[in-house]
């Protein structure tokens, strides 16, 4: 698979998941599968999407919330794993793009198998599987109970290249528009504020 194909079958098995991508591939995947809808991208935050994803989901317990993102990254973010399985969000799923290589930094290979799915599924409370089409992710990311982290694995050293810049202003305020969307509609006007990110703080 390619990471674009990947946020394709995300975004077409939940049009309404709110997905959270921090850095590289997975932000570029991301922008391109969508045409730039309403996610939460980070841009360089690396190690961040997994956090983030997981303070989405609990501030909208309502809505699927996605992280995608890539091994690279959730090697350095490892230890958020643990916090997932701790807190057993029913609404969150991470989606690792893997290939073994640090792919936007010039294709280094990472230093160990990682093997998230594995540690993933040793975890109790956390739902876990490895996949290689996108037959298959699908199915995955239907079937599993939340939380869950599916692991997908891309051709190595497949990219869909940089993203132009975005303005983080823009970021937030289509965000928070796509968590006030409750199935179409607003949500209703509880006098409360609805979250949102701070990307651009």
């Amino acid at each position: 698979m390619e990471p674009t194909d990947v946020a394709a079958v995300v975004l077409g098995t939940d049009p309404h998941a709110l997905v959270v991508a921090a850095l590289g591939t997975a932000t570029s995947a991301l922008r391109l599968a969508s045409d730039d809808g309403p996610h939460l991208y980070l841009g360089g935050a690396m190690g961040s999407a997994l956090a983030t994803a997981l303070g989405v989901a609990e501030a909208v317990p309502e809505r699927a919330v996605v992280a995608l993102l890539g091994d690279g990254e959730l090697l350095m973010s490892a230890n958020g794993l643990w916090s997932v399985a701790a807190y057993r969000p029913a609404n969150l799923v991470a989606v690792v793009l893997t290939d073994g290589h640090y792919s936007i930094t010039g294709g280094q290979p990472l230093p160990v198998d990682p093997r998230f799915s594995d540690v993933a599924g040793a975890l109790p409370g956390l739902a876990a599987t490895r996949v290689a089409d996108g037959g298959n992710l699908r199915d995955a990311l239907l079937g599993l109970p939340r939380p869950a982290l599916v692991e997908a694995v891309v051709r190595t050293g497949s990219r869909p290249g940089p993203s132009p810049f975005v303005d983080p202003g823009t970021v937030r305020a289509r965000f928070t528009a796509a968590l006030r969307a409750m199935d179409g509609a607003d949500r209703p006007d509880t006098g409360q504020e609805v979250p949102t990110c701070t990307a651009d703080r």
